[in-house]
């Protein structure tokens, strides 16, 4: 399922860009941890609704993965895997500095480990069935996708967490650049 892994990565790929974790910046004008706790709201809360404009980016980021010679629509697949995304600010510690913060972040959504697992059960178990041998390319690639979309389907969401660096800059506090590798962490936890 190696295909699979690459349209996983595409996706967590521009989740990350879509979800502006990377050095967005948000005023001091307020506390420190009401400043952090802001900036992590904008960020997260479009991609827990499902704002349309952030399911469409997505969506559009999903499109050089070939999920259509699968059968499956490049929608339905952003929207299963974001289905129970969650998040939730635990804490927000100011360094005695005053110029360094950490926000402590569960996350919780679907795991490509998991998924990736599932869908590795399910293709095990339509190898070991006869049905392989009397299909053509096409319905072969269907099936692939199907065992894809199911396998993301029942995948219930993890949470993990997360700590999100900020760095107080000329009043403004900034996050600092693992926030990309914290959300890769909590996608292939």
């Amino acid at each position: 399922m190696s295909k699979m892994k690459k349209i996983l990565a595409v996706l967590v790929a521009a989740l990350a860009l879509t979800a502006g974790l990377s050095l967005v910046a948000c005023s001091s004008s307020e506390s420190p941890e009401d400043a952090i706790r802001a900036d992590l709201a904008a960020q997260f809360d479009p991609i827990k609704n499902h704002d349309q404009a952030v399911m469409d980016e997505l969506t559009a980021s999903v499109e050089s993965a070939g999920l259509d010679e699968y059968g499956i629509s490049n929608s339905d697949y952003v929207a299963s895997l974001l289905d129970g995304f969650d998040y939730a600010v635990d804490s927000v510690t100011v360094a005695e500095d005053g110029n360094t913060a950490t926000a402590a972040v569960t996350v919780t959504c679907k795991t490509f480990t998991d998924a990736t697992a599932r869908a590795e059960e399910l293709s095990a178990e339509f190898g070991e069935s006869d049905e392989i041998l009397d299909m053509t390319a096409d319905e072969l690639n269907a099936k692939i996708g199907e065992i894809m979309m199911q396998a993301i389907d029942e995948t219930e969401p993890k949470a993990t967490t997360c700590e999100f660096g900020y760095t107080l800059v000329d009043g403004t506090w900034t996050i600092d650049a693992n926030a990309e590798s914290e959300i890769y962490n909590a996608f292939f936890a």
